[in-house]
């Protein structure tokens, strides 16, 4: 998808901006083969879901639904540090964005889901009973 012609910006810098950012400031130098590659399809579905937005609202519905959801399944193969950090810099960095800034329901929907992830994790370690992340000995 190429800016231009009406489409807001967010559409195209959520993904080139937020997350790209968000992974080169990763520090995923201690993980294993397996977890690289973990962390790479995590972020490959969020690249992803680009491809089907049409609009701010879409990326709103995004980032309130499948955000959270996406940083469970991250909880579950991946060190909960790395998580923590690749999620929360990915919400925090679009609030870096003019467009988010200047835009009350998008801001609102960013701050929510920074709120609702420590929900998350909490929930996932109730339902587990045991550590989010086992290291591999």
């Amino acid at each position: 998808m190429s800016p231009g012609l009406g489409i807001h910006p967010l559409l195209y810098r959520f993904v080139r901006y937020c997350v790209n950012r968000a992974y080169l400031n990763l520090d995923d130098s201690k993980l294993s083969a397996d977890e690289r590659y973990s962390l790479e399809t995590i972020l490959q579905n969020i690249r992803q879901a680009e491809d089907e937005w049409q609009s701010v609202d879409d990326v709103i519905k995004f980032i309130s639904e499948e955000i959270p959801r996406i940083y469970r399944q991250a909880l579950e193969r991946l060190p909960e540090g790395i998580v923590d950090e690749l999620f929360k810099n990915i919400l925090n960095n679009c609030k870096d964005l003019d467009e988010v800034r200047t835009n009350p329901k998008i801001l609102s929907a960013i701050d929510e889901v920074l709120n609702r992830l420590g929900e998350v994790k909490k929930k996932l370690l109730e339902e587990s009973r045991t550590r989010i992340y086992e290291p591999s000995a």
